[in-house]
């Protein structure tokens, strides 16, 4: 494992997993511009044209939410106003599905954005730290085209990166109607939900399965048998 923080010598855009993480890491870097994802994209439905209205709308109803309530934590207005302002953006994931399909999406925008700054993704560990287990280079020129193959048409893509095409393969079982998850709960039916979404939140970890996603797909099981 690397304990290193990283050293910031440039101006450089700092793009989290999520709040927990960006939280973290402004406590190591408090002058630095750091900016949580803040999406869900294994969720719901999406659009071509990444971070536009119609992507907007999707999303917003992907979570259940209104709109403007949507695009108060959605990255999308700063990464279109001001990612020309940073030569250099470094990501901070972890290795779950969940991470892997924002990282697809937003490698995708940065295509479509046409963006030529630098690049460098941090590996981190699966617990809303920056402990940060390896790092490496990203070079924009598949990634639209993966978003395309996978999010929206549900089909296998190799991206030649292990870490990224596990990812893949794992969110293209997770969007099945029959998964691996929804199997378990049908198998495990009689078990109060708490506990339930306890074990499946542990079991598929490499998921990146939420509390929430897993209460999700409880009831529209149960409600599936009623």
């Amino acid at each position: 494992m690397q304990n290193n923080k990283p050293v910031c010598t440039e101006n450089i855009l700092h793009i989290t997993s999520g709040e927990m993480t960006a939280n973290a890491l402004r406590e190591l870097l408090p002058q630095e511009e750091i900016l949580p994802f803040n999406e869900a994209m294994c969720e719901g439905e999406v659009h071509i044209e990444i971070f536009k209205d119609e992507f907007y709308r999707l999303r917003a109803a992907a979570y259940g939410v209104e709109l403007e309530d949507y695009l108060q934590k959605s990255p999308g207005s700063f990464m279109q106003n001001r990612l020309k302002d940073y030569p250099v953006l470094y990501l901070y994931f972890d290795y779950d599905m969940f991470c892997t399909v924002n990282i697809i999406t937003l490698l995708a925008f940065l295509e479509q954005s046409g963006y030529s700054g630098r690049i460098k993704f941090h590996l981190l560990e699966a617990d809303g730290s920056v402990a940060i287990l390896d790092t490496w280079p990203v070079l924009l020129g598949i990634y639209e085209k993966c978003y395309c193959r996978v999010l929206l048409k549900r089909q296998r893509f190799i991206t030649g990166n292990e870490l990224f095409d596990k990812g893949i393969e794992l969110y293209l079982e997770y969007k099945k109607r029959n998964n691996r998850i929804i199997r378990y709960i049908k198998a495990h039916s009689m078990e109060e939900q708490k506990h339930l979404v306890r074990d499946l939140v542990l079991k598929f970890a490499d998921y990146g399965l939420t509390d929430i996603a897993a209460a999700r797909f409880i009831t529209a099981c149960r409600d599936e048998k009623r």
